[in-house]
């Protein structure tokens, strides 16, 4: 149902504003950094006080920083220059940022003026007629003059594009873009709004409008900058039946969005449905394997336990087992070998070394002692 209104607001939009309406001709950029305007007007009579007024389309949806206005000089890069998504600066310092509040949106035109003076060190900005913020200014400061002013461009100094990253290219369209020797008051701004972009309302101004539009777009353009005839009326259809579309697709997207937020809630079920049988399947494997490790250690125990009873029944034996000296004799020096007199006189000497220790108990210690002694170590040599 949704989809259905959106085309019925989409038919209905094509079917209205069928009203005449002047045509006019607008300055139209192009989106590279080769497409500007650029001239050196004479700034004398702004120094105090100026209004710099227009009517200004985005036309460019993605980017930040896109200048339509920036007046540079040798001594300040940043005199003067506005974007057309509501961020403005003066005097290579103050700034005013109305981005997130104007949410400037491609398509529609919107009016912007700046009206400041030296006597109030104050510049006001105006968005559709409507005061949005001031820029402070250093108190006694004066504009310089001298400088160079590019349309629908960003300078890196006074007569140089920037051009880092592709620069920053308006790629927009203005119309009625006027400078005015005074500080415009707010009532003044609200109705150059009110009347329209078609009427001619700012020539009330007189001989405050010093830097005149119809002198403007004489000014000698780079790259792709056209002088294009403009049907205001067509351009809000256009941009109606754009928002329309727009409209449209958000909520196909939004269709789209739920449809797979769906199918992921079934993936999501799917998911869990398998995780709980790998769960069940995790625990068997483990009661599994901890009969088994239970298993094992039973058979382990059982084992140390036999060990035990056979270390028992040979210290038993040893203990119960008669010993004789001549056991001696199963010795490698002896045994499968001829007694030799050479071997019964070693042994003899053996014993009677032995004689030296009577009365001394048998130790580790002696046993040790008469290892390291020189008697007896030939018995296997003779």
């Amino acid at each position: 149902m949704k989809i259905l209104s959106c085309v019925f607001i989409f038919i209905a939009t094509l079917s209205t504003c069928l009203s005449t309406s002047k045509v006019r001709r607008v300055l139209k950029f192009g989106d590279s950094i080769e497409d500007y305007i650029m001239f050196n007007p004479d700034m004398e009579q702004f120094t105090e006080q100026f209004s710099i007024c227009s009517w200004v389309r985005k036309v460019r949806p993605a980017g930040n920083y896109l200048y339509w206005f920036h007046y540079a000089t040798e001594s300040s890069v940043s005199e003067i220059r506005m974007t057309d998504h509501g961020h403005s600066k003066m005097f290579n310092g103050p700034s005013l940022n109305k981005v997130d509040q104007l949410a400037i949106t491609p398509c529609p035109w919107f009016h912007y003026c700046m009206s400041w003076s030296a006597s109030s060190a104050s510049a006001d900005v105006y968005f559709n007629g409507t005061k949005v913020g001031s820029i402070t200014t250093p108190p006694g400061r004066e504009l310089a003059t001298g400088g160079s002013l590019v349309l629908g461009q960003r300078q890196s100094e006074a007569g140089d594009i920037y051009t880092v990253n592709g620069g920053r290219p308006f790629g927009g369209e203005l119309y009625k873009l006027n400078i005015f020797s005074k500080k415009l008051t707010a009532g003044e701004v609200s109705e150059m709004h009110r009347a329209g972009i078609s009427s001619d309302v700012e020539r009330k101004q007189g001989q405050y409008r010093q830097l005149k539009w119809e002198n403007i777009i004489q000014q000698p353009r780079n790259g792709n900058v056209q002088l294009v005839n403009t049907d205001f009326a067509e351009d809000d259809r256009a941009c109606a039946v754009k928002a329309s579309l727009a409209y449209i697709e958000k909520q196909l997207a939004n269709a789209r969005q739920e449809l797979n937020m769906m199918n992921a809630g079934k993936l999501l079920d799917q998911t869990q449905s398998e995780l709980r049988e790998a769960k069940i399947e995790l625990e068997a494997t483990r009661a599994d394997l901890g009969q088994r490790l239970s298993q094992a250690q039973s058979e382990l125990e059982l084992t140390r336990i036999e060990l035990e009873e056979t270390e028992l029944e040979l210290e038993a034996c040893f203990e119960e087992k008669s010993w004789s000296p001549w056991d001696i004799l199963n010795h490698q020096c002896f045994f499968n070998s001829v007694l030799s007199e050479e071997k019964i006189a070693s042994l003899n000497k053996v014993w009677e070394r032995l004689e030296s220790f009577k009365g001394v108990t048998v130790t580790k210690d002696l046993i040790a002692f008469l290892k390291d002694d020189d008697t007896g170590k030939d018995l296997c040599e003779v």
